[in-house]
């Protein structure tokens, strides 16, 4: 638990706490946003739209083996399309995109806005074909209440993503006659 979570009005002034070892080097949160290498997330989202994809070099670990080289890992961007409250405490999300295996989903950021809501268990609602937890998908870190339709998530992931990885496939309807 940290003094972000114990005190939600501090992330108006203070960005919540992360793990630089799982987002990529020069990683930089801010109380709105995440600056990778002087690349703002929010800024690339509003460029090319959501989802999308910032490739970057690993961070070293804290004690580099002689042999180690740094490999490249991912940062998602996505947006939340549709917000289900179905109890209290509980909020299902809908984003543009998929997510991926190798996602840091404890890392999760809602970026873009500063809010001060305290945060609830979160799911995520997609096609997961052959998922054990079915159609939801478990957020382990939580995201603040107030989430809504158009919010901004960032994640890390610790493999190098292309954008068709992150982007809902179109599938065809099967049995449809072609006329």
């Amino acid at each position: 638990m940290t003094l972000t979570a114990i005190i939600p009005t501090l992330r108006a002034s203070l960005p919540d706490p992360f793990d630089a070892s799982r987002w990529p080097a020069r990683t930089t949160p801010t109380i709105g946003d995440v600056v990778i290498s002087a690349v703002s997330m929010v800024r690339l989202a509003e460029t090319v739209g959501t989802p999308c994809v910032h490739t970057a070099e690993q961070e070293p670990p804290r004690f580099r083996p002689p042999a180690w080289t740094p490999r490249e890992v991912s940062v998602a961007v996505a947006s939340v399309t549709r917000v289900r409250r179905p109890r209290t405490g509980i909020v299902l999300l809908e984003l543009d995109a998929v997510l991926p295996a190798c996602a840091v989903l404890d890392e999760v950021r809602l970026i873009g806005r500063v809010t001060t809501a305290p945060t609830a268990e979160t799911y995520v609602v997609t096609p997961c074909d052959g998922a054990a937890d079915g159609p939801f998908h478990r957020l382990p870190a939580p995201v603040p209440t107030d989430v809504h339709e158009g919010d901004l998530l960032c994640f890390p992931c610790l493999a190098a993503l292309r954008h068709r990885d992150v982007v809902e496939p179109v599938r065809a309807a099967l049995g449809a006659e072609i006329r």
